[in-house]
C-alpha cells in the first residue's frame, strides 16, 4: 500500500496551475484582493463542507468520498479552464473546494486506519512523511512541466487542462484501494441525529485535551499562513523576470516568468521532497515532538521576515531562499502535527477530526485571504510579509505547545 499511497500523492500534486495561480488571476484581470476575495470564497466553502465531509467519510465510506472529491475537482478546473470572469471563477472555487474538503481528512485517515490494521502505528510520522514526500516530488515534476506548457502554449489557463489528467488517473487509483480502508462501516447511518453525535463525540475529544486543542489551532494558523502565502512568490518572480541577466534571449516577459518560475519552483519541491524524509529524524534529534513544533513555528517567523526585508531591497534570491525554506518547515511540520494527532484520535473519528483541523485552516484562511490582498494592492508585497510574520509571532506566543501531552502519553 505504501506505493499507492505514494503514487496517490504524487499525482495529486501534479497541480500544473499551482506556480502560475496568481498569475493567471491577474491576467484576467483581477486586482490582489479580488484574488484574495476567491481565495476566501474557498476557504468558506470548505469550511462549511469539512466536517460533514469527515462525518461521511468515516460513515459511509472513505474511497466513496474520495471518488467524490476528485470528481469535484476536474469540474472545477474545465470551468477555470474555458472562462475568464471573476464571478465565474466563484462556483469554480467552489468545486475545487468540495474536492478539497472531501480529500483533506479522508485520505490521512486511511493511512492511519492501514498502519491500524498492520499493527504498525508507531510508525505514523515516518510513514506519512515517505508518502508525503512523494506528493513534494510529484510537485518538483509539476513545476517544470507547467513551465514547459505555458512556455509553448504562450497562455497561463492551459495547465488547469493538463491538471486533468493525472486528477483523472488518482480518481481511478481511488477505486483500487482495499475495502478495509473504509473505516468500520457496521452502521452507515448518514442521518441528522447520527452525524451530530459523531460532531460532538469528536469535539468532545478535542476539548477533553487541552493539548490537543492548542496544536490544532497552533497547527490551523500555520497552514494558513503558508498556504495563503506561499503564491506571492509569483509575482515577486514575475516582477524580476525582465532584470535577471538569464534567458537573455527570451525577449518575452511571459516566457521568461514561466521558465524562471519552473526553475525556481523545481528546486524548491525538490527540497521538500527531501525534508518531507527527514520529519521523524528531526523528532528523534530534537528528543520532543512540541519541541519540535514550536522550534519550526519561529524558524518560520523569521522567514516571512527575512522575506519581507528581500521585496524591500529589490532582492530576487533573498525571498526565493526564504520561500524555498517556508516549504521545508512546512513540510517537516506537517507529518509531525498528523502523527501528534494520530496517537490521540480513536480510529472511528479520525476524518472528523482531522477536518476539523483543516476546518480549523480554512476560518483563518477566509479572513488572512482578503487582508493580505488588501495589503498588497495598497502598500505592496513588502507589507503581506511583515504582517504574516508579526501575526504568526503572536501566535507562537499564545498557543506555544508543551511536553505535557507527550509525557501524560509515554
Amino acid at each position: 500500500m505504501l506505493l499507492k499511497f505514494s503514487a496517490y500523492g504524487f499525482l495529486k500534486n501534479l497541480r500544473f496551475f499551482e506556480p502560475f495561480l496568481y498569475l493567471f488571476f491577474l491576467e484576467n484581470g483581477l486586482s490582489y484582493f479580488q484574488i484574495g476575495i476567491l481565495i476566501s470564497i474557498r476557504e468558506i466553502f470548505v469550511n462549511l463542507f469539512e466536517i460533514p465531509t469527515g462525518a461521511v467519510a468515516d460513515l459511509s465510506g472513505r474511497r466513496r468520498a474520495m471518488v467524490f472529491s476528485f470528481s469535484s475537482y476536474i469540474l472545477s478546473f474545465l470551468v477555470f479552464y474555458f472562462f475568464s470572469d471573476f464571478y465565474l471563477f466563484i462556483p469554480a472555487m467552489i468545486l475545487f473546494a468540495s474536492g478539497e474538503a472531501f480529500r483533506s481528512g479522508t485520505h490521512k485517515s486511511m493511512i492511519m486506519e492501514y498502519l491500524d490494521i498492520h499493527d504498525r502505528g508507531e510508525e505514523q510520522v515516518s510513514y506519512y512523511g515517505k508518502t508525503r514526500s512523494a506528493s513534494r516530488l510529484g510537485s518538483a515534476l509539476s513545476a517544470l512541466l507547467a513551465a514547459l506548457i505555458v512556455f509553448f502554449r504562450g497562455n497561463y489557463n492551459v495547465v488547469f487542462l493538463a491538471t486533468l489528467l493525472p486528477y483523472s488517473l488518482d480518481l481511478i487509483l481511488m477505486l483500487t484501494y482495499p475495502p478495509e480502508l473504509d473505516g468500520d462501516l457496521s452502521n452507515p447511518d448518514l442521518s441528522i441525529s447520527r452525524m451530530y453525535d459523531q460532531f460532538k463525540s469528536s469535539f468532545s475529544s478535542i476539548f477533553s485535551q487541552e493539548q490537543m486543542a492548542r496544536v490544532l489551532v497552533n497547527a490551523s494558523i500555520f497552514d494558513s499562513l503558508f498556504k495563503i502565502g506561499k503564491d506571492y512568490l509569483q509575482p515577486i518572480i514575475k516582477t524580476h523576470a525582465l532584470a535577471v541577466p538569464v534567458l537573455l534571449s527570451l525577449e518575452d516577459g511571459q516566457s521568461r516568468t514561466s521558465i524562471l518560475i519552473g526553475i525556481i519552483y523545481f528546486f524548491i519541491y525538490i527540497n521538500s521532497f527531501i525534508s518531507s524524509r527527514q520529519s521523524s529524524q528531526l523528532m528523534e534529534r530534537v528528543g520532543s515532538l512540541a519541541r519540535s513544533l514550536n522550534w519550526l513555528l519561529w524558524l518560520d517567523v523569521a522567514l516571512f521576515f527575512i522575506a519581507g526585508v528581500g521585496v524591500l531591497l529589490d532582492s530576487l534570491i533573498v525571498p526565493a531562499v526564504a520561500f524555498l525554506f517556508f516549504y521545508t518547515l512546512y513540510n517537516l511540520r506537517k507529518p509531525m502535527v498528523v502523527g501528534f494527532l494520530g496517537t490521540r484520535i480513536q480510529s472511528k473519528e479520525r476524518a472528523t477530526i482531522l477536518s476539523v483541523h483543516s476546518q480549523l485552516r480554512s476560518v483563518f484562511g477566509i479572513v488572512i485571504a482578503p487582508v493580505f490582498g488588501l495589503l498588497a494592492d495598497h502598500f505592496g508585497v513588502f507589507t503581506v510579509l511583515l504582517f504574516g510574520g508579526s501575526l504568526l509571532l503572536l501566535v507562537g506566543g499564545a498557543l506555544n505547545i508543551s511536553d505535557e501531552s507527550e509525557k501524560a502519553h509515554a
